[in-house]
Order: structure tokens, then sequence, then C-alpha cells
């Protein structure tokens, strides 16, 4: 798993503070991940034993050089599991690697 997915997965954990979702979190098993330019996406090897998520993930905007207006990310939950993470750009690129970031509440 890279840093920033772990950093994104962390904020998330932190945030919505449901201990189901931090313990999938803390757990979390990438199966791939892919780079699409205007972001990526991480898909998570699915845990049928995982306790599911009691609360709706809280998502964070991340903001760094190079972003015209930011980037969004989102956690996806299939059945209260983890399914995947999407991170997109909101205008422009996403630079790869990803070094230079905050993440925080969007405040759109």
């Amino acid at each position: 798993m890279e840093k920033v997915d772990r950093d994104i997965l962390d904020w998330i954990a932190a945030e919505t503070g449901d201990p189901a979702l931090s313990a999938q979190i803390a757990n979390a098993s990438v199966k791939r991940r892919d780079y699409t330019r205007t972001g990526f996406f991480v898909y998570f090897e699915p845990d049928p034993g995982a306790e599911p998520a009691g609360a709706a993930p809280v998502s964070p905007r991340m903001d760094a050089p190079g972003l015209m207006d930011g980037a969004g990310c989102d956690l996806f939950l299939r059945d209260g599991r983890l399914h995947y993470l999407e991170v997109y750009a909101r205008g422009g690129f996403l630079p790869e690697p990803f070094v230079d970031y905050k993440l925080g509440r969007d405040h759109t």
C-alpha cells in the first residue's frame, strides 16, 4: 500500500470514528491499484469475516501544489466492508507519485 493510501485511510478512520471501520482499515489488504492520470483507485481484498461498518465513511479533501482545485477522496464499502478507495483531481491531473499533500475537511 502506498503512503498516500495509508494516510487517507487513517484520516477516514479517525474522522469517522467507527470501531468496525477502523479495524478494517488497520487490516486493509490491497488487491490492485490503478492510476488514471486524473486520480487513482485502490481495490481491497474482501474480508467476509470483518464486522460491517456501522457508519458511512467521512471523506477528506486533499490539497497539494500542482492541483488546480484540490482532490476528492471517497471510500466505498460493499455490505459494510472495504471495497475501494477513489482519489480524483478536481480539474487537471493528479501527479504520480503524490507526495506533498494535506488532508482536511472539504470546504465547498
